[in-house]
């Protein structure tokens, strides 16, 4: 919220106003009690400035922040009214921050206004919930300030701790929406095919209503501004590389979001090559698969644009090279959500009333987190998931392109769409692809679960009409799944650990007729392996009826000795 200016003010009052006339949720008047004399004197004045001016940070810190002027009293009109202080800013600075929960520091300005003394405390907005050093909590209503309620209180906490500056009232007005983005609201509307539809008929401040754009007065909201008015400064670049490390060629956009987010879309599209190989299906179909799947891309490019932290002036950075795909936005994963927890994660979205208008008319999928199906649309097309990086400041989402894996997204498109459209499924089938077997443990990090919902979620793709993992029958090394020997089958090369195993299988059968037994030091000798991925190769070998571990010798540890079938 834009702050009162100081100045006007004062001059009204030195022209014959009081200054409680000229207060606002943003801007108040205090005089300095070391000035009062006679029966209204403290006793303790420099501890009653401390108290008066204490409440006043709390109060402002708990709304929308504000500034105080100390040195005015605000019932005298005209130049009586310039009381003036002595008090020392550093001085006060240090009681507010030493008597304020968090702790806040605020900046003091010392002012000379027709030869009187004044301070300006300018209070930012809290980040927090903000009391004083012994829990009292107080919150500006319009000029005055009230203890805040419990409820009040706790929803204040939450507010702060999920911030949705799209919810509040915007700076700009009606009049400053773009030409052409009702219009554009109205076209995406009349695409949809069910009742949101109709509101593509409403007049322009009942549709601004509808989709929550606008307060009760009809004053315009942030989520408002961001989605139909021109920004004042750049919001996107998109940067073009003909090959990674290359020089991009960049474009830079400063639209309205519901003009922008489909031109961006539809230019990121143009740069995906559709078919950079093909995967013949068993009924005589084709499927063709592209460089990156363009699903997963819209939903990276649609988080970024309205996920972002709007406080921050950063612009969103969309970076393309034919393997590299990068999005960058500015601010960093809303409160609750890690990088270890983002497929299963439900949190609130940063800015909620932005991204409901976005649902509304069609941009984006509320009841989706968007980042399940950028994984599993990867995955489906042959590609690997991308890699999602965070810090404080920014989140970035990557894709790289390869040669895709057409055996594994040949198999997918033959699935059922249940399956084809389970990010668990998806990703299970991934793994045990390159893995014999998986494990709880491995399981809970796949997922981002704990450990008892992924030994539940997993089993459930062990039944239904299309089984895919059974539990490997080894219960001394705990629960763990592995393909049903018919996926196994049907996903052919994409199996690459059996691969592996396979080409070993004639060392190790050669090595085995001629010594009559091997060990996991010999396997890592024979094929450089260190002692896990010896371990690995080993349990394939068992898996596929090749060797059993010697009934006479250790069960356990790498001094375990295989035989041969043939001969146990």
């Amino acid at each position: 919220m834009k702050l009162d200016p100081v100045g006007p003010a004062l001059e009204r009052v030195l022209a014959g106003a009081t200054a409680d006339s000229l207060e606002s949720p943003t801007l108040d008047f205090k005089r300095d009690p070391h000035t009062v004399t006679g029966r209204g004197a403290s006793a303790n004045p420099q501890a009653r400035l401390v108290e008066v001016l204490v409440d006043a940070v709390i109060c402002f810190a708990n709304a929308r922040g504000g500034r105080i002027v100390l040195g005015v009293d605000d019932k005298t009109p005209g130049p009586g009214a310039f009381f003036g202080t002595q008090a020392d800013p550093t001085a006060l600075r240090n009681r507010i921050y030493g008597n304020t929960r968090p702790q806040l520091t605020v900046p003091i300005e010392e002012v000379e206004f027709h030869g009187t003394r004044l301070l300006v405390i300018t209070v930012p907005e809290g980040l927090d919930l903000v009391t004083d050093s012994k829990g009292k909590a107080l919150g500006r209503d319009g000029t005055s300030c009230r203890p805040l309620t419990e409820e009040a209180r706790r929803a204040l906490a939450h507010e702060r701790r999920n911030p949705d500056l799209t919810s509040r009232q915007s700076e700009r007005v009606a009049a400053d929406i773009a030409p052409g983005a009702l219009a554009e609201l109205r076209r995406l509307l009349g695409q949809l095919v069910d009742l949101r539809s109709q509101m593509a008929d409403l007049d322009d401040a009942s549709l601004l209503r509808a989709l929550n754009l606008v307060d009760r007065e009809g004053r315009l909201l942030v989520a408002g501004e961001i989605l139909l008015c021109v920004p004042e400064h750049d919001v996107l670049d998109l940067m073009m590389r003909p090959a990674p490390g290359a020089e991009p060629s960049v474009r830079r956009f400063r639209e309205p979001l519901v003009l922008l987010l489909p031109r961006v879309l539809d230019l990121v599209r143009s740069t995906i090559d559709p078919e950079v190989a093909r995967v013949a299906l068993s009924g005589g179909q084709e499927v063709a698969l592209p460089d990156f799947s363009p699903i997963a891309v819209d939903e990276a490019v649609t988080n970024a644009l309205v996920h972002r932290d709007y406080a921050r002036h950063e612009r969103t950075v969309v970076d393309h090279s034919p393997n590299v795909l990068r999005i960058w936005s500015p601010g960093g994963l809303p409160f609750g959500v890690t990088e270890d927890r983002l497929l299963s994660t439900v949190s609130t979205p940063r800015n909620v009333t932005l991204m409901t208008a976005m649902q509304q008319i069609g941009l984006a999928e509320r009841a989706s987190r968007g980042i399940d199906r950028m994984f599993r649309e990867q995955v489906r097309v042959g590609q690997r998931v991308p890699v999602i990086s965070a810090d404080e400041y920014a989140v970035e989402v990557s894709f790289t392109s390869g040669a895709p894996n057409r055996a594994f997204a040949g198999y997918v498109a033959s699935l059922p769409r249940a399956l084809r459209e389970n990010v668990d499924a998806m990703l299970a089938l991934v793994h045990l692809c390159s893995r014999p077997t998986l494990s709880v443990t491995d399981g809970a990090r796949l997922l981002q679960v704990t450990e008892v919902e992924a030994k539940d979620r997993i089993d459930s793709l062990a039944s239904g009409p299309v089984p895919l993992v059974e539990r490997d029958g080894d219960a001394r090394r705990g629960v763990r799944w592995r393909l049903r020997p018919g996926v196994a089958a049907s996903l052919g090369t994409a199996v690459r650990h059996r691969t592996r195993a396979d080409s070993a299988r004639p060392r190790v059968e050669a090595h085995l007729q001629e010594y009559g037994w091997i060990t996991n030091r010999t396997i890592r000798n024979m094929f450089d392996l260190d002692v896990q991925q010896a371990t690995q190769m080993l349990n394939e070998l068992r898996s596929a009826n090749v060797v059993v571990k010697d009934p006479d010798g250790p069960q356990r540890g790498p001094s375990i000795r295989w035989l041969p079938v043939s001969s146990s």
